[in-house]
């Protein structure tokens, strides 16, 4: 687990960041836009996890940006092998990647962790694209049915009572 920790360590310094490493060999960096990614070396599953955060997702767009985020893990087809989920406590979409410790000689690592940390910034702008798109989406329902109640008499029945 040392040995693994080290190798993060100088891909940070290499990069000039610092990676230090929590009691549960966690660590978390700040990324853009008050996102963060979060390593986490895993000893009993030989293995490291990285697990970015991409955003929050408004409520009342949640529906179809969850199917579009869902429609991509579909076998890993626009992800490269990494998951998007919903973390339940930050209420935030995240992009996850498990990597083997068999897989965590530097030049493997540091390729792997590059190409995550480009990938993470890639969804984190398309949630924001899909985010705005569905928002759009919900305005322009949201004036269509206005027109609708404007446009002629309501084809509901008037109730009136008399007493």
């Amino acid at each position: 687990m040392d040995d693994v920790k080290n190798v993060l360590r100088g891909i940070g310094a290499a990069n000039g960041v610092e990676i230090e490493f929590d009691e549960a060999g966690a660590c978390a960096l700040p990324l853009a836009d008050g996102r963060f990614l979060q390593i986490q070396v895993r000893e009993g599953l030989g293995e490291v996890d990285l697990v970015a955060t991409l955003g929050e997702v408004p409520e009342n767009v949640r529906g179809p940006v969850f199917q579009a985020l869902l429609a991509a893990n579909y076998y890993w087809k626009e992800t490269l092998g990494a998951t998007l989920s919903w973390h339940l406590e930050l209420e935030q979409a995240i992009l996850s990647y498990p990597i083997p410790y068999e897989t965590t000689d530097e030049a493997t690592l540091g390729t792997v962790f590059g190409n995550f940390l480009k990938l993470q910034e890639e969804w984190a702008k398309r949630l924001r694209d899909d985010i705005a798109e569905a928002q759009a989406s919900k305005t322009e329902e949201n004036e269509e049915n206005d027109e609708l109640e404007e446009d002629g008499p309501s084809t509901r029945p008037e109730v009136r009572i008399e007493g």
